[in-house]
């Protein structure tokens, strides 16, 4: 065995096995499965950021492996899980276990790579179903890429799934945020001017603070059972007529709203400051 093994045996294997087929692209072999991760990697990267480095056996300095593979934004600890999981799939294949899990986890970490790529460039439509093509679909074509597939897992939808899923989030730009479990409705923190953004960056006993007033606004009793159906509402209400309230004298009106505001406003705003603050 080699003393130089370029980061690990699967990806030093891969790479000399690519470097002597890519002149006679008819084998089987540069369509076997370590290959077409290397022929992957070039496909988002480029020939020379993957080459290179295993030339020079530079991994993590400078111009090296690590640092092409993460210029477009992949975390260096998804780029951990992909060398350990292509190693590791290199040695479950050859005691023959089957599934074989690593074969999935390293298609879902190319496709990864290739939507960070997409986020931080454009790239036609021609570029996306080429490298669409690359990857271990159920629709591939290619006898040799089937046996792959069927060897190696017991459901072959499951890059399917994970591909459409990327595909869809990049071309729609969605953006996820954290979930807290005493979030009252959207149009509550609307109505008083907090955004869905601000919510997600507060700590539960910040927000906590703030659904009671957004309750006691509304003149909800945060006991209620039947709270959530209540407030939409008292939203749906107020968006209609506004927070109407009378006593009969337009002069107590006025200075029930002044003071109704003033309280609102108030506790807003210490609560702002809380979250600015940190």
């Amino acid at each position: 065995m080699k003393d130089n093994i370029f980061i690990n045996l699967a990806i030093n294997s891969a790479i000399e096995s690519y470097m002597n087929y890519k002149q006679t692209t008819d084998n089987e072999m540069f369509v076997s499965f370590p290959v077409m991760v290397i022929r992957t990697l070039i496909a988002i990267y480029g020939e020379l950021d993957i080459i290179n480095p295993y030339r020079t056996q530079n991994e993590n300095q400078m111009g090296g492996f690590d640092e092409n593979l993460t210029k477009f934004g992949l975390p260096a600890s998804s780029l951990k899980k992909f060398k350990e999981s292509f190693e590791n799939y290199r040695i479950a294949k050859e005691k023959k276990e089957f599934p074989n899990p690593y074969f999935i986890e390293i298609e879902k970490l190319l496709i990864d790579m290739f939507y960070y790529r997409k986020k931080s460039m454009n790239l036609s439509s021609e570029e996306i179903e080429n490298f669409q093509k690359m990857l271990y679909l159920s629709t591939t074509n290619n006898p040799v890429m089937l046996q792959e597939i069927n060897s190696s897992t017991n459901d072959i939808l499951v890059i399917d799934h994970y591909w459409n899923g990327k595909l869809f989030e990049s071309n729609h730009n969605l953006h996820f945020m954290p979930y807290k479990k005493n979030t009252l409705i959207p149009e509550a923190y609307n109505v008083l001017g907090y955004s869905l953004e601000s919510i997600a960056e507060m700590d539960e006993a910040t927000l906590n603070e703030l659904n009671l007033k957004i309750l006691s606004f509304f003149k909800i009793d945060p006991a209620e059972t039947n709270q959530r159906e209540r407030l939409q509402q008292a939203v749906t209400y107020y968006k209609q007529f506004g927070n109407r309230i009378t006593t009969g004298n337009g002069y107590v009106d006025m200075l029930m709203l002044l003071s109704i505001i003033a309280t609102i406003m108030m506790t807003l705003f210490v609560i702002t400051v809380k979250v600015l603050g940190g």
